[in-house]
């Protein structure tokens, strides 16, 4: 490939073709997703991220109470996850039937307890 080069205010520019240079955006825009991935899987192998299975978003999709799947999908009791998160059984048991919303404090409370990030479970 030629590439000429012209100077402009004391700057030196490369011009190449206009398919090299989609070709060249094409490659860079790879190495960003290429980047992205292997940075997801890192985070996976080291235990730092969890995929979500496809049966807590098929449960979500029916309208389940978000609480009620992650509590059921980390094997834990409402006796239990009142324990683990400080949070009353009662409320759970409210926020699992959509009686009661509970506030931000509860929810991040609930979400270290399932070791899950609260916005998944409001």
């Amino acid at each position: 490939m030629r590439i000429e080069t012209i100077t402009r205010r004391g700057k030196e520019f490369a011009v190449i073709p206009m398919d090299h240079l989609q070709k060249l955006m094409d490659d860079a825009e790879m190495l960003v997703d290429v980047k992205a991935y292997d940075a997801a899987k890192a985070r996976l192998e080291a235990g730092e991220d969890e995929l979500i299975p496809l049966e807590i978003t098929e449960r979500r999709l029916r309208g389940e109470a978000p609480l009620r799947i992650w509590r059921e999908y980390r094997k834990l009791t409402q006796e239990q996850l009142a324990k683990a998160s400080k949070v009353s059984r009662a409320l759970i048991a409210a926020i699992e039937t959509k009686r009661k919303t509970g506030s931000v404090a509860t929810w991040k409370r609930l979400g270290a307890a399932l070791d899950v990030g609260w916005e998944q479970l409001a």
